[in-house]
């Protein structure tokens, strides 16, 4: 086959995962180029403003590990999915029955002993995370502390400065999943929830879903055949947070009800959807490849 994935007997849908994030706490992500210099990632907008941005990129990275540390147990011994499968990054397994290599991809430069690998293309996608409201970075003066085993007389603790994201930034964040079964959904529903908490640089990590009385989670979930309903994606010039979540609200609200190429879940709703997938992953995908390796 052409994908170099066999063909199954489940339907292939494609999925959408619309989400707003918000900072409980401060947070920090590496800048793009200015690498170990405490500076935070940002975009400059066509008006000359500077957001705090949250990359896509650190997003699939954050929720690939995830996967990848996935606890397993097999004959009673407890270990991650990456050991499991021998699988890693950039290292990829490239085998067919791999969660993570099917939808994430996987780049196979060398053959394995007599395994069979493949190359696949990744058919997740990920973006947005163009902060809202415009706040400028928070700067931050921190203590080095010199190890007890290596301190010299009279060494003192070395300050440092870092850069933050503000705690209460708003992150409109998006997945897209090109033609790909319930089944292997499961392991991206999983991959998500599991990188909210550890979303970020260093320490304090982890980002929430936005939540109200209105809408509940600012979460939309969409599985269709035929894209009939409104992307729920934000300009980035939106500056003020109320205005985001009521454009979130309508974006959301405009997609059609019965209808059999298109499904959406909002709110709550989309919140028990991607549960239950991530729980399958974990009570059936995870043993099940523990028990054919």
């Amino acid at each position: 086959m052409a994908s170099g994935l066999t063909p199954k007997g489940e339907a292939l849908y494609h999925w959408d995962i619309y989400a707003l994030l918000y900072a409980p706490q401060e947070v920090y992500f590496g800048h793009e180029t200015q690498v170990n210099v405490n500076l935070i990632e940002t975009v400059s907008l066509p008006d000359g403003s500077e957001r705090v941005y949250l990359s896509p990129t650190k997003r699939r990275g954050v929720e690939r590990r995830a996967l990848l540390y996935a606890p397993v147990e097999r004959n009673g011994q407890h270990l991650y999915l990456t050991d499991l499968l021998n699988c890693g990054i950039p290292n990829t397994c490239g085998r067919e029955n791999c969660p993570v290599c099917r939808v994430y991809g996987a780049l196979v430069t060398e053959r394995r002993g007599n395994t069979e690998r493949t190359t696949f293309i990744g058919r997740l996608t990920h973006g947005g995370g163009v902060s809202i409201p415009a706040w400028q970075p928070l700067e931050k003066q921190r203590a080095m502390h010199p190890s007890d085993l290596r301190r010299e007389s009279g060494e003192e603790p070395q300050p440092f400065r870092r850069q933050y994201g503000a705690p209460g930034l708003l992150f409109p964040v998006y997945n897209h999943v090109l033609a790909a079964s319930e089944r292997e959904f499961r392991a991206v529903a999983y991959a998500f929830l599991a990188s909210l908490p550890r979303l970020g640089a260093g320490n304090p990590k982890g980002l929430d879903l936005y939540e109200d009385e209105t809408f509940g989670p600012y979460l939309v979930l969409d599985r269709y055949k035929a894209p009939l309903g409104r992307r729920v994606v934000l300009p980035p010039t939106l500056k003020d947070p109320g205005e985001a979540l009521a454009e979130f609200r309508r974006r959301a609200e405009d997609a059609p009800e019965g209808e059999a190429l298109f499904q959406r879940h909002r709110g709550r709703a989309a919140l028990e959807a991607l549960r239950r997938l991530a729980k399958a992953f974990v009570e059936e995908d995870l043993p099940a490849l523990a028990s054919a390796s």
